[in-house]
């Protein structure tokens, strides 16, 4: 059964913290990406089924100096595992998403609606950790320790 979009703005709003974080991790399938995965619960320590986070860092393909991070949270539906938020971390000028409108730099998703450009001056690049703090509270996670990847 599919989130509803009232169900996906309240559970981004709900207190949540993450258990079992991974770790970065090769991935197999693309050489130079690493991701990272957690499961989440409430504010009682008891998961919610299915709701996961990812952060997944993209190697460069052609630049090096050039990022592209998913910070994404997403809930299990069958064997689907379809985002609930998603942010987008990319260079300002580098096209970032084509359709309806065309943006460019970071940005955000919420279910499968048009993305929004994020202006977070922290939101850059240059800057994991305000990358990952403003993530954190977008989607009001509670700040766990992970290892800057990059």
């Amino acid at each position: 059964m599919s989130l509803t979009d009232l169900e996906a703005r309240q559970l981004i709003s709900r207190p949540k913290f993450v258990r079992n974080w991974s770790g970065f991790k090769k991935r197999d399938n693309h050489a130079g990406h690493v991701i990272g995965s957690a499961i989440i619960v409430d504010e009682n320590g008891i998961s919610i089924p299915g709701v996961t986070i990812d952060i997944e860092v993209k190697a460069p393909v052609v630049v090096v100096g050039r990022c592209l991070v998913l910070f994404t949270l997403r809930k299990r539906d069958g064997k689907n595992r379809p985002r609930i938020f998603q942010l987008e971390v990319c260079p300002r000028d580098k096209r970032s998403h084509n359709g309806l409108t065309t943006l460019y730099g970071p940005h955000e998703h919420i279910l499968e609606e048009e993305p929004t450009s994020v202006v977070n001056s922290e939101v850059h690049c240059e800057d994991w950790t305000g990358c990952f703090s403003w993530f954190l509270q977008r989607i009001n996670l509670g700040h766990f320790e992970v290892d800057e990847p990059c």
